[in-house]
Order: C-alpha cells, then structure tokens, then sequence
C-alpha cells in the first residue's frame, strides 16, 4: 500500500510498505480522508522527538475493509472515523473516567502507525460509524472537533458570558461556533485577517480583533470592560499565554489549548493577584459522540473550514505548503 513516511525534520516519502495485518480486536480501515494538524506541522519541523520512520496522520475517515474475529457491531464497507489515543484502561487516569490523561497512552500518528496511508489498523473500540450526511472530508474534522468540544464542556455554562478565544486556526474556529451555539458572546483575536473575516462573515465570533494591526488592550477594554469572563487559549506561544492572563477579568478562568514546543515564562502574579482560574485541557474525553451529532445535525460547519485539498500523492507538497501558512490557508486535507 501507498504511505506518507516521516524519516526526520522535512523528510517526508511517499513509498509502498506492506498493508499492516489487524488483531482480533481490530479493524482495518481502508483510509479516505486525512487532516493536517499543528502536531503533524511541528513533528514535520522536526519540532517534536519520535521514533523514525513514522506514519504521521490521527485526524481521519475511512471504510472498514476487514474485521477482526472478536469485533462485533460493524459489516465491511460502514464509514468511519476514529479517535488516535490508544489507552490502557488499567492505570488510576483510564479508571477514574479520565482516559485522556492514561500514564501509558500510545497515540496513533505518533508513537503507532498512522492515517497517511491507505490502510489503517486501529482497535474496534476507537471508530464511530460517520453518518451518510457527512462526507469523508468532514468526517476528518471530527477529532479537532472533538477537541474543541472537549474544552468548551470543561468550562461550563457559557450563555451570555463574554468569551475569547486567542488563536482562530481550525480549533479555535470550531471553539468559536460551539461556544455561539450555546450563547456566549465571542471575540476572536488572531493576527491572519483571512481567518477573523472568516469567523466575523459566518458569525461564528461577535468581535474579531487583529492584535497585530490593532491595539488589543484598548479595542478590548470598549467591548469587555473589567476583562474577559472567560479566554481559551489556542495558540501554544509564551507571548498569547501571557495576554490570555492578561485580558482575563479577576475570578475568571483561562482554559490552555495551544501545543507549547517549549517551556514558557509568564507573569503568575497576573493569577494569584486576580484570582484566575487556570486549565490545561488535553486532547478529550468521551466527545467524538455529541461532536459527530452535532456535524451530523448541521449545527456547526465544518466545510467552510476546509481551504486546501491534495491527493496523497502530493502530500510532500501539501506539508511543505502546511508549513508556510501560505494561501490563506486554514484546514489542509489530504484525500486517498
């Protein structure tokens, strides 16, 4: 079969290997759809220490194309996508409902094979059946969905609450809609005005502020007075952590998304001097269900996310085109 090989910072290949033979417990997925995230970006830049050769790829969807002996509940041919944490399900995390934080997790596209590839082995407990109203390139979105969804969850009620969210890249706009359709007032800042417009002309942000262009502490102060009542943040930068504390008003709570490659040196007084309440939220938990219902329902869009498409065999193009950010992009698919 085709794969996408990672043999070091920008080394990608495009070559044959043989399709992987699953376990009774698994299922092999013949791949359709795979999207590009940050992680493949900063693994790709040599950003991250791993094993090599890798098969990047943990945001995907596929058909089942064999089924093994112990799977129940699927037939050849059902569509499908996946979660790419593979738990243990016997550390303290896995058995206190935290699955997302498992001590000896394994992450496909990461320390096990991944979705760059025409076939897939993944354990039957991992996929969802994608409904028929969702096209592959979709069903590929669910896991950042899922992510997203994951942080909005952790923060609770939201209706009316002045929220914003620090980074608009494909997460941080799926943060955006989840958090409008549960009625809070967004403001999304970013320093890319192709994605603020994007999120100000589908009404998924209230405000957008460019923080490159405008003054983010005066423009903010006119629309949330005394700070925001809550601010994700999407980024991964000392510098966005850093204005996330800032912009928050006293007695609010920060939630932080953003991949930090390395440690970072921010202001804790701007914590313990305004009372802030701050959260680290890590991949997710129990969220690919209610994120394919709400897809499947059309209660977010996750097309209008997607700018860039390639087929597998120009995946060497598409990560060096990832890479730049070039061409107004936002979310790069790569098709099978």
């Amino acid at each position: 079969m085709k794969t996408i090989i990672y043999d070091g910072p920008r080394n990608l290949k495009y070559t044959d290997v043989p399709v992987p033979k699953i376990k009774a417990n698994e299922i092999l997925l013949k791949i359709k759809s795979v999207g590009l995230c940050g992680t493949d970006l900063h693994i790709y830049n040599g950003g991250m220490n791993l094993p090599t050769p890798l098969t990047m790829g943990h945001e995907f969807s596929g058909i089942v194309a064999k089924i093994g002996s112990q799977v129940k509940n699927w037939r050849i041919n059902d569509r499908a996508v996946g979660e790419h944490v593979v738990n243990c399900d016997k550390c303290y995390y896995c058995l206190s409902g935290k699955p997302n934080l498992c001590t000896n997790a394994k992450v496909i596209g990461l320390q096990l094979p991944g979705a760059l590839a025409e076939y897939l082995a993944i354990p039957a407990d991992l996929l969802y059946k994608l409904p028929d109203n969702l096209s592959f390139e979709e069903g590929a979105i669910i896991e950042p969905l899922s992510i997203a969804y994951y942080a909005v969850k952790k923060a609770g009620f939201v209706l009316g609450k002045r929220v914003v969210v620090i980074g608009q890249g494909p997460i941080g706009l799926l943060v955006d809609q989840i958090l409008q359709q549960s009625g809070a007032i967004v403001i999304g800042i970013d320093i890319a005005d192709w994605r603020l417009k994007l999120a100000k002309q589908k009404k998924w942000a209230n405000y957008i502020i460019n923080s490159k262009k405008q003054n983010l502490k005066e423009v903010l102060s006119k629309i949330v007075p005394g700070g925001a009542d809550i601010v994700f943040e999407v980024v991964g930068q000392e510098s966005t952590a850093e204005i996330a504390l800032e912009i928050t008003r006293r007695g609010g709570d920060v939630f932080m998304l953003g991949i930090f490659e390395t440690p970072s040196k921010i202001n804790l007084m701007n914590i313990v001097k305004k009372e802030l309440s701050v959260h680290g939220s890590w991949t997710c938990a129990f969220s690919f269900l209610p994120s394919i219902e709400l897809a499947s329902n059309h209660k977010l869009d996750l097309k209008s996310l997607i700018t860039h498409r390639y087929k597998a065999e120009n995946a060497l193009q598409a990560f060096e085109d990832a890479a730049t950010y070039r061409d107004k992009r936002i979310k790069t698919i790569i098709n099978f």
